[in-house]
């Protein structure tokens, strides 16, 4: 898809992923390495596959690759000193990229980072792990992973708006804001009047309400979803129907209300004892069952159960292996093409380059694309204005992709139906407790600057009103279970014969082929079955899991850079195509690197609190008050040397790694006794002035106060027709040139119906009469 574009990678491990990506889409991806060479280990493999390697001796090396490249890609100028204001100068058609921890500027900008105190700044941290124990990171590191897939989709959105302007621009990524994103729907809490979410181990708290979902089974650990409501209800209502068959509850249990159980709870008609009774009831079921066998149940009865598996079990996937999904390089299985595109399939990656293996090749002649016919002239000052969106898609994974859509100034029309609510609309928090549809956190933030049109497909009026709205659009995405799209008489064949050039996204957990197609599921399974419960939380106690629907938060940047790179294919060549997602697939690629250890060295990465295995200390340590802590961070001898001074135990100061290592129960504990009585506010604020890296771990009243963020403005505050205002989550890249933003909330049912029927469609007052009257609008 992005064949005619060149890429200089100038980052490290931090930022090797978005290179990565863009080689898998077909661009000529560069890697500089300084004199002495990138290491080579399991990271290095893992997101270097693809590229050219170039050894870079000095700036006017650097310079004159700048001069060739339609991108440049760094993170925070630490190895090569570039100007990027200047290469952008002397190459007007230049993206340059950036990512930082905290973004370029602020009042956080210069502080010391790692994956562990970004995590804990985001408000996610404090939701992982047991209520008993500190909050803990997913072991593999992450905050990274998610800033360089924004930032993929930063660049990509940049260079929508360069083929109209002919300029390129600056992207700016903070790495904390792209991991709070995982944190959605808990950050948004505070200004919600809803208490912080609480910290579950498998599972979630909400106040006094105890929801497990993670269960030992014969084999292992399963996830299995205890929720109600009208649409998870129903499911667990056939989980319910199972046990009683296999004996494990009586008719009673059976035929409660599992639909309208939480407001039975809050009613005082059901107890909290009772459904303690019942998850207890789950658990004796589970013990004597194997994963194998809650797989099976979940596929034959549509249940939203999955086994947790490990690194091991993805590897031998056999979802995976019937999709062809894996790269098979030198032996190694490696993880393959992130989205399945019909005409433009993702490139097959090779191995890792040697240390200035291209060094010959390069073609430093080489002319950018040429401006187009308006350069220097944009459209807009929303980069993605004119890009026309229909959004069938809900919950989470694919609504968030025309989030970003939206924001940068797509039109992106939501449909829904009162008929059959998005599960946001009634689960996740609502304003002030409050439970009404229209005032749901979730779904105000989700699917803010939408517009949304009410309308029931059941009714075989609706079918002309979709194909319209499909002929005007650029865009169609989806989310339903696979098949659903074309049983309603929409699929992607029937939509190319009335819009041959539309491009069409199918997002599920597993992909639209293979054995488990048609798994029913959300994030939390998503994220079981691709890995990451297992590695989440601590080695002595069962698998915990990260937050809520993990996968929710990684799938977005995957799905939007692929429409971004679809739409700049059709612009060159005007050819639409249809994209087969699974959040299954595109998440192991934030997992690579424990992929590669397992097969390479038999050592299985599994969780492991919030251990490194190049730094100590490493740790969330205990502060002043409830539920305070702060991550602290020695990521060399002169930062511990740092510490020891700051604790007043210069006695520790001449320890080395190894010897540290060797100590750390106790240095654990002596750290510990010196944190606990502090405020971890102040505390972050004056080891990082001495020189140590460290982050208070914030809950969501401490993010709507981080100053970084208010100065980033990452919470904005939106109007909403009902609300008057809600504070919405924002985008973690910002622009140099041009802007994006929120007008308005999530919408309220159909609230946009005339201005789509009247506006976009040309529907006059009788044909919207008798659409009503037929019952459709609803």
């Amino acid at each position: 898809m992005l064949d005619n574009y060149r890429v200089i990678d100038l980052t490290d491990r931090r930022g090797w992923m978005t290179g990565f990506l863009l080689a898998q889409l077909g661009a000529d991806v560069i890697l500089a390495e300084p004199e002495s060479g990138w290491t080579r280990d399991h990271w290095f493999e893992a997101y270097n596959r693809g590229k050219r390697s170039v050894l870079v001796r000095d700036a006017v090396e650097l310079d004159r690759l700048a001069a060739t490249a339609d991108f440049v890609i760094e993170c925070d100028a630490t190895t090569f000193e570039v100007d990027l204001a200047k290469m952008r100068q002397e190459n007007p058609r230049l993206i340059t990229v950036s990512l930082t921890p905290f973004g370029d500027d602020g009042p956080k900008a210069n502080w010391l980072a790692t994956d562990l105190t970004l995590v804990a700044s985001s408000g996610q941290m404090i939701c992982n792990g047991d209520v008993d124990r500190p909050p803990v990171r997913i072991s593999i590191p992450q905050a990274w992973a998610h800033a360089s897939c924004q930032a993929l989709v930063g660049a990509l959105v940049a260079s929508d708006e360069r083929s109209r302007s002919g300029l390129g621009q600056h992207v700016d990524v903070s790495a904390q804001q792209a991991m709070s994103e995982t944190a959605m729907p808990a950050n948004l809490h505070g200004p919600a009047g809803l208490s912080p979410q609480e910290r579950m181990a498998g599972g979630v708290q909400q106040g006094p309400i105890h929801l497990r979902w993670t269960y030992p089974c014969s084999d292992g650990e399963v996830v299995i979803t205890v929720a109600f409501g009208a649409m998870i209800g129903p499911m667990f209502q056939r989980f319910m129907d199972w046990m009683y068959e296999e004996g494990a509850c009586d008719e009673a249990t059976r035929d409660k209300d599992w639909v309208d159980f939480a407001i039975h709870l809050q009613e005082g008609r059901e107890t909290l004892e009772e459904l303690a009774r019942v998850m207890d009831l789950i658990a004796d079921f589970a013990r004597d069952k194997t994963k194998a066998e809650f797989m099976q149940a979940s596929l034959s009865r549509g249940l939203l159960v999955t086994p947790i598996t490990d690194l091991a079990d993805v590897v031998e996937s056999e979802q995976f292996e019937a999709r062809e999904f894996w790269d098979e390089v030198e032996g190694t299985r490696h993880p393959g093409p992130f989205i399945q595109a019909s005409k433009t399939p993702l490139r097959r990656l090779d191995r890792a380059p040697q240390l200035g293996e291209h060094n010959n090749e390069i073609d430093f002649d080489r002319t950018p694309l040429a401006p187009s016919v308006n350069s220097g002239q944009s459209s807009s000052n929303r980069p993605l204005e004119g890009l026309k969106v229909l959004d069938f898609s809900w919950v989470a994974a694919a609504p968030l992709t025309t989030k970003i859509l939206a924001y940068w100034g797509a039109e992106v029309v939501r449909l829904e139906s009162v008929t059959r609510p998005c599960l946001l609309r009634g689960a996740l928090g609502h304003r002030d407790d409050v439970p009404d549809q229209e005032n749901a956190i979730g779904w105000h933030a989700v699917n803010a600057n939408k517009l949304s049109l009410a309308i029931n497909l059941s009714k075989p009026e609706s079918k002309q009103v979709v194909m319209d709205l499909a002929k005007w659009a650029d865009v169609v995405v989806e989310s339903f279970t696979p098949g659903t799209l074309d049983a309603m008489g929409f699929g992607y064949e029937a939509l190319c014969e009335i819009n041959p050039g539309i491009i069409v996204l199918s997002s599920c957990v597993f992909g639209q082929t293979g054995p488990m197609r048609d798994f029913a599921g959300f994030g939390n399974l998503a994220a079981a079955v691709a890995g990451f419960y297992d590695i989440t939380g601590w080695p002595d106690r069962g698998a915990a899991g990260p937050y809520m629907a993990y996968t929710d938060y990684t799938s977005p940047r995957f799905t939007t850079a692929a429409l971004l790179a679809a739409l700049d294919h059709r612009r060159q060549t005007g050819e639409g195509q249809y994209l087969d997602f699974s959040q299954a697939e595109a998440a192991t690629h934030y997992l690579t690197p424990g992929i590669l250890e397992y097969q390479q060295t038999g050592h299985l990465p599994t969780r492991s609190g919030n251990h490194d295995v190049d730094m100590f200390p490493h740790g969330v340590y205990p502060c002043a008050g409830q539920d305070q802590w702060c991550a602290i961070v020695c990521q060399d001898d002169a930062q511990w040397k740092s510490l020891c001074v700051e604790m007043r135990r210069e006695d520790l100061a001449d320890l080395d790694l190894t010897e540290r290592r060797s100590q750390s129960e106790d240095i654990d504990l002596a750290i510990a006794a010196w944190t606990e009585g502090q405020s971890p506010g102040g505390l972050q604020i004056r080891l990082q002035q001495h020189g140590v890296t460290a982050h208070m771990v914030q809950d969501t009243g401490d993010c709507m106060n981080d100053p970084q963020l208010v100065h980033r403005n990452h919470f904005p505050w939106v109007p909403h027709p009902e609300a008057r205002q809600v504070m919405v989550d924002g985008i973690p890249h910002q622009l140099s040139r041009s802007e994006g933003g929120f007008d308005w909330a999530g919408p309220t049912y159909g609230q946009h119906a005339m201005e789509i029927l009247e506006g976009i469609l040309g529907y006059d007052g009788e044909q919207i009469a008798n659409l009503a009257v037929a019952e459709v609008l609803e």
